[in-house]
C-alpha cells in the first residue's frame, strides 16, 4: 500500500494544476495532471483539473471525457453541466448544474422543501440568492412566470441589487434578509430555468427585463461605457480582470464619448486616462442602471456589469478569456463575445471589440 509520503508529490502537482488553471496557463496545468495520472490513473482530482485545463484550451470533447472519469465527484458533474450549457444543451446541462447546491451550500439552512416547479396556489415561494450578483441578474427574468404558478413570491437578493429588482418587478416581494420570511418552498435562483421546464434555448425569454424605462439624454456622439475589472475576491478574477492599460487601444477611438463603469480597487486607473466616472456617487445597481441606460454600447470584462447591461437590452461586448462563460452564448440578446485568442493576451479581444464598434456605432476604429 502506498504511504502518505508517497502521495505528497502527487498532491503538490494537483495544487500546481489548480494555480496554473487559475492563471490561465492551461497547457502547463494539463501536463501536471497527466503526470499525476501516469502514476495514479484513477486519481479523481487529477481528472477534474485536467478537464478544467482542456476547457480553458478550448478542447471541449477532451474536457468532457476527463470529467466523466471523475463522475463520482459532485464537482466533476457540476463542471460537466457547465460544458453542456456552453453547447446550449440545456436538457443535460441544467440537471448537472444542480450539483452546485451541494458544492456551495445553497439552501442548506432552509427548513422548507425545495420547490419542484409545481403550481402552489395560496402558498409562498422563496427564491434564494446564490454566489454572485450576476446570477440574480441572469435569472430574475423568470419572476413573472413564477407569479403564474405561485401566489406569493419572495426574492432574496443581494443588497446592491434590491432597489433595482424591486423597481423592475413590482409584483415580487424583494428582501435582503430572509430570516423572518415564512414560506412553503424555496428555489435557488439558478435552478429557476430547470424548475420552469426550460429545456432548450429557444424557450429562454431574452427581451430586456431590467431598467427598460431609463431615460436617455441628448448626445452628438455615441456613448460607450468601459469596465476592465471585477471583484478581486472571485477565484477567476486573475484571468477575468485586467488593467485599463491593456485596453488603452480602445480609448484611441475619439469619435465616441467614453465613460468608466468600474468602481473598486482599480478606479484610479480611470483618472489616469481621463475617463469620466459617472458611478463615483452610485449607491447601488439602480444608480448603475441609470448610467448604463444612457449608453449606446458597453464594453466589459466578465462580471456583473455585462450581466446588467445585457439584461437592460444595451448592446454589450464581453471581453473574455478563451473559455468565456456559457451565459453569454444564448441567454442574452445583443451580446458579442470578444474572446482572447491566447490566454492572458487581451490584444485579440480588443481587436474584436473595435470591430463591433465599427459595425454597431459606425465610428472610425
Amino acid at each position: 500500500m502506498p504511504t502518505v509520503a508517497a502521495h505528497r508529490p502527487l498532491d503538490a502537482l494537483i495544487n500546481l494544476a489548480v494555480v496554473l488553471n487559475r492563471a490561465g496557463r492551461y497547457e502547463a496545468a494539463g501536463r501536471a495532471c497527466l503526470t499525476v495520472l501516469a502514476h495514479s490513473p484513477h486519481h479523481p482530482q487529477a481528472w477534474v483539473h485536467l478537464g478544467h485545463a482542456y476547457k480553458g484550451a478550448g478542447r471541449l470533447a477532451h474536457a468532457k471525457a476527463a470529467l466523466i472519469e471523475a463522475w463520482d465527484l459532485p464537482v466533476a458533474r457540476f463542471h460537466l453541466g457547465c460544458l453542456h450549457l456552453l453547447e446550449d444543451d440545456l436538457a443535460r446541462g441544467l440537471p448537472l448544474y444542480e450539483e452546485r447546491k451541494a458544492l456551495f451550500a445553497i439552501g442548506k439552512d432552509l427548513a422548507a422543501p425545495e420547490w419542484d416547479g409545481a403550481r402552489m396556489p395560496g402558498r409562498t415561494l422563496l427564491v434564494e440568492q446564490e454566489q454572485v450578483l450576476g446570477d440574480t441578474l441572469l435569472t430574475c427574468r423568470f419572476y413573472p412566470e413564477l407569479l403564474r404558478r405561485v401566489d406569493r413570491v419572495v426574492a432574496h437578493v443581494q443588497q446592491p441589487l434590491a432597489r433595482l429588482v424591486a423597481a423592475a418587478f413590482p409584483g415580487i416581494e424583494v428582501v435582503t434578509d430572509a430570516a423572518a420570511i415564512r414560506y412553503d418552498a424555496w428555489c435557488g435562483h439558478m435552478s429557476l430555468p430547470l424548475r420552469l421546464g426550460i429545456t432548450n434555448v429557444d424557450r429562454i425569454p431574452v427581451a430586456p427585463w431590467l431598467g427598460t424605462s431609463m431615460p436617455r439624454t441628448a448626445r452628438t456622439r455615441p456613448r460607450v461605457g468601459l469596465n476592465w475589472a471585477g471583484d478581486p475576491s472571485c477565484p477567476q478574477d486573475f484571468h477575468r480582470s485586467t488593467h485599463l492599460e491593456e485596453l488603452s487601444e480602445l480609448l484611441q477611438v475619439t469619435d465616441v464619448e467614453w465613460r468608466s463603469l468600474h468602481r473598486g480597487h482599480l478606479q484610479h486607473e480611470a483618472e489616469r486616462f481621463g475617463l469620466p466616472q459617472p458611478l463615483a456617487g452610485a449607491r447601488d445597481f439602480l444608480d448603475t442602471a441609470r448610467v448604463i441606460g444612457d449608453l449606446d454600447l458597453v464594453i466589459s470584462t466578465e462580471g456583473v456589469v455585462p450581466n446588467l447591461s445585457a439584461a437592460m437590452g444595451v448592446r454589450t461586448c464581453v471581453l473574455a478569456g478563451p473559455d468565456a462563460d456559457w451565459r453569454w452564448r444564448s441567454w442574452y440578446a445583443g451580446v458579442s463575445v470578444c474572446a482572447q485568442d491566447e490566454p492572458g493576451d487581451w490584444s485579440g479581444a480588443v481587436a474584436k471589440a473595435l470591430e463591433v464598434m465599427r459595425a454597431e456605432l459606425a465610428v472610425t476604429a
